[in-house]
């Protein structure tokens, strides 16, 4: 049958339905040896593997580390330690309804995450005593201004703020930002009330509700991200926690590997802030040069195949 090919540049396609492009007619060793492939063969990029996110223990209280955030002074490192500090939340997985996808959550005691409706309900966020309303969005949503906090806060007479991106992998650069925005409101909540009621800081000093069109994935993983960020929690144990607290959320492998990229950066951050330890070969015994590089060759190459394969399941190609 006659084939017809577009420019070049465009995707190759196909007059007739059968595969018959040039890899489908290959001949392998499999094919010689009268093995049977236990799938169809996929000619496109190999993807990332996917990152397995295990239901949280069913445990009546799930504690949160203490503040480990990065680039304050003493000053704002002690007064933010105070705030986050004894904020452990029960696990309400158990005891999750549907209709409560509609409303915004606890996270922390100072921290809501939620749907754009949730932004819209005065009656609510005034009850709650929410001071800051932060919407993570599309830049196009920004230009068009499909989602905002602002008339809401106008009406109550708080805050807002936004965290504009062009897609989800902007995210990764946008967490600090959004991160300084919450932990700057809460510095600023904390004073004021020092500053009126010398000394008397009601717990929590100030809420921020985070909020997307539905709560469920762009700023479910920028929440995710502020665990991660201020308590030093890793990826998993992070995501299991929120959603704990709300079962709806739903973050695809992309903005898993977003995270885990951003945890990776966390990592390399405060291996850099932390103190060095002590240099200790010198009490040792000397040992011969191709000894070490031996055994640096040998942990280098097991290292390397952990991060490729660590995590697959198991898989016979051909039977």
């Amino acid at each position: 049958m006659l084939k017809r090919y577009p420019d070049p540049g465009q995707q190759r396609w196909y007059v007739d339905q059968e595969d018959n492009r040039p890899e489908a007619s290959m001949i392998s060793i499999s094919h010689l040896s009268g093995a049977q492939r236990a799938s169809e063969y996929s000619w496109r990029a190999p993807s990332p593997p996917h990152i397995w996110v295990p239901q949280p223990r069913e445990a009546n209280e799930i504690d949160i580390p203490g503040f480990q955030g990065l680039g304050y002074t003493s000053d704002d490192h002690a007064i933010l330690t105070c705030i986050t500090a004894n904020t452990p939340l029960l696990n309400r997985s158990q005891e999750w309804k549907y209709t409560a996808r509609r409303s915004a959550q606890n996270i922390l005691t100072y921290l809501q995450l939620g749907p754009s409706s949730a932004s819209r309900d005065l009656e609510t966020l005034k009850k709650d005593g929410v001071t800051l309303l932060l919407v993570i969005r599309n830049s196009a949503s920004a230009a068009a201004s499909l989602l905002s906090g602002d008339k809401s806060a106008e009406a109550l007479g708080i805050k807002s703020a936004a965290v504009d991106v062009g897609g989800n992998g902007e995210l990764i650069a946008a967490l600090p930002r959004g991160i300084r925005i919450i932990n700057d409101h809460l510095l600023s909540q904390y004073r004021k009330y020092t500053a009126i009621k010398n000394g008397a800081v009601p717990q929590p000093c100030g809420k921020i509700l985070v909020f997307c069109e539905s709560g469920n994935e762009r700023s479910a993983a920028f929440v995710t991200g502020y665990m991660m960020h201020v308590f030093g929690m890793e990826l998993v144990p992070a995501m299991q926690y929120v959603q704990s607290q709300r079962f709806c959320v739903a973050i695809d492998d992309g903005l898993k590997h977003m995270l885990h990229t951003y945890q990776d950066i966390l990592v390399a951050q405060r291996s850099l802030d932390a103190p060095s330890a002590t240099f200790q070969t010198l009490s040792k015994s000397k040992r011969r040069r191709d000894e070490v590089e031996d055994e640096e060759d040998v942990d280098m190459d097991q290292g390397d195949d952990e991060a490729r394969f660590g995590g697959r399941t198991y898989f016979t190609p051909f039977q």
